[in-house]
């Protein structure tokens, strides 16, 4: 086995000094020079991607609901991060390191669950002692030392995390000024409750301090409901209620206005509170939503995009990090799926309901087979929210990868569905958004779309119509192919997303007609990177990146 590079520790512990993130850290490593030891590039190299490692989860319940995992690590990078686990400094970076080691299942698990809920307990009172942001990352610390110690019953552990969490909670609520300082509590509770702690005394004196950020209270109340006596639960369902009621009232959109009522409405009928659920029903009666304009990029939450971020920082090559645009079907979409299989919406439509008359109080029956007005205008509104963390993630694929039109012409080329001389031109629409160039960018992918999909359907459903009598025949246009997903196996999620994006003309965004027929100015760049993504999407089908039709996940 190698030994420790002194020059690389050196680096490494001066690269995690005052640094805000392990991402953080891990861009200043990979600019470091450790010296021109192929050996000590190795380590650098290994102890970079365990930076931009996400680690997994402890839980069953967070198991469930996240995402698939990344691929393992080579067996010699897992060596490296054991040669330094235990002597870089950093007790957060320390921490981080052997929870990687137990994620990979090296050596002893119990070793190297104590050894990182060890460090994050020392990482906790650290940053602690930094006040401001230092103490949201304290709580998460503490939050992760208490799962391992639960997990692998380490007695000991478990009655440090309850102590240093128990002070930390007492220190937020005494110095109770801000609504970071409430989030920070609100894991502080997440982490005493299972391990046993009663916890309705410190939820109680954080609901009545902590009132301004409505997502902290509903928090706080749910962490107040699990530990008040059943006698209570009905005063702190109303409380959860009231408080999207009030929200809605502060709300400074009509969209954001309709969003509490309806999540207000809904807490209501399932909470079993009639009263209160007529209350949002009757005002969201008199709200009408406006969907013209979508949310500025810099408005959405920072942990969405650094999320959306890492996916592509964890690709091991540019071809994964495309597909990884595209993992799962539109969210968008999701709401009409669960509609079919389960009659109920989610989100916005989760309400049984008729169509509601913007200009009162009266209910009016839409036909039976049509689509709820308020179900498409809200998927549109998702296409576009989900267009901008499409550009996110291509921005952070230019910026990591910096492909030239050869290497996008090698990762999209497909031998039958996008040959070299299409994927060429494909991969010339993607330089042009890079380029800001969006007219040209939209322009050129249109067409590829359209020719992708013929491909992939060729084999599946007939594409080409026969002359008969009057009629010459030809080949399906695009809108034809796209209600012939379904028929080839293709989720009809995506397919009604496909439609909407481009060629649905009464309700949706209308993109290939409108830019490919004049009808419109400059795309803006989230609509482009839909576009781009279309092509992403049904690419990845032929590289075998998704189920194929006719099979089972």
């Amino acid at each position: 086995m190698s030994e420790i590079e002194p020059s690389v520790l050196i680096a490494l512990t001066m690269a995690a000094k005052d640094a805000v993130s392990n991402a953080a850290t891990a861009l200043t490593l990979a600019t470091t020079d450790v010296g021109g030891s192929s050996t000590a590039t190795a380590h650098r190299d290994a102890l970079v991607d365990a930076l931009r490692r996400r680690l997994l989860a402890v839980t069953k319940v967070q198991k469930k609901e996240q995402a698939k995992p990344l691929a393992p690590p080579a067996p010699g990078q897992v060596e490296i991060w054991s040669l330094y686990a235990d002597h870089v400094e950093d007790p957060l970076l320390r921490g981080h390191l052997h929870h990687l080691l137990l994620d990979s299942g090296h050596g002893r698990r119990q070793d190297h669950a104590r050894g990182a809920a060890c460090a994050y307990l020392d990482a906790a009172q650290l940053l602690a002692a930094r006040d401001g942001h230092g103490l949201g990352r304290a709580a998460r610390c503490l939050k992760r030392a208490g799962e391992l110690s639960l997990r692998f019953k380490q007695h000991d552990l478990r009655e440090r995390v309850t102590k240093d969490a128990l002070a930390l909670a007492e220190r937020l609520l005494a110095a109770a000024h801000a609504e970071d300082e409430g989030r920070a509590l609100l894991v502080v509770l997440e982490t005493l409750q299972p391990l046993g702690c009663n916890v309705a005394d410190l939820a109680e004196r954080a609901c009545s301090l902590f009132t301004n950020d409505m997502d902290v209270r509903i928090g706080l109340l749910g962490a107040l409901r699990k530990a008040a006596h059943p006698s209570r639960h009905a005063e702190i369902d109303a409380d959860v209620v009231r408080t999207f009621l009030d929200a809605a009232d502060a709300a400074d959109a009509g969209h954001r206005r309709l969003y509490f009522l309806t999540e207000a409405a809904t807490e209501a009928n399932k909470r079993g509170l009639p009263d209160l659920r007529a209350r949002a029903e009757m005002a969201l009666q008199q709200t009408r939503p406006e969907w013209t304009s979508i949310r500025p990029e810099g408005t959405i939450p920072p942990a969405l995009i650094a999320g959306q971020q890492g996916l592509i920082d964890a690709a091991p090559d540019l071809r994964t990090a495309l597909w990884r645009t595209v993992r799962d079907i539109h969210p968008a979409m999701h709401a009409q799926a669960k509609l079919e299989a389960e009659g109920a919406l989610e989100g916005l439509l989760r309400i049984p309901r008729s169509r509601i008359n913007s200009a009162g109080p009266v209910f009016v029956r839409p036909p039976a087979d049509a689509d709820d007005d308020l179900a498409v205008e809200m998927q549109v509104r998702g296409l576009r929210l989900f267009g901008v963390l499409t550009a996110v993630q291509l921005d952070r694929i230019h910026e990591r990868f910096q492909p030239d039109e050869v290497e996008m012409t090698v990762a999209l080329t497909h031998k039958t569905v996008l040959p070299e001389p299409r994927a060429r031109t494909l991969a010339q629409a993607f330089c042009y958004y890079w380029l800001r160039e969006f007219d040209a960018a939209a322009c050129v992918a249109l067409p590829q779309v359209e020719q992708i999909l013929r491909q992939l359907l060729r084999s599946q459903v007939p594409v080409v119509s026969v002359a008969r009598k009057q009629s010459p025949g030809g080949v399906d246009l695009l809108g034809g192919l796209l209600q012939s997903m379904p028929k080839a196996g293709y989720p009809a999620d995506w397919s009604k997303a496909l439609e909407l994006l481009l060629v649905d003309s009464d309700r949706g965004m209308n993109l290939r007609n409108d830019i490919l027929h004049g009808l419109a100015g400059t795309p803006p760049r989230h609509h482009v990177a839909l576009i781009l993504q279309a092509a992403l999407y049904l690419l990845s089908h032929a590289h075998g990146q998704r189920t194929p039709p006719g099979t089972t996940a």
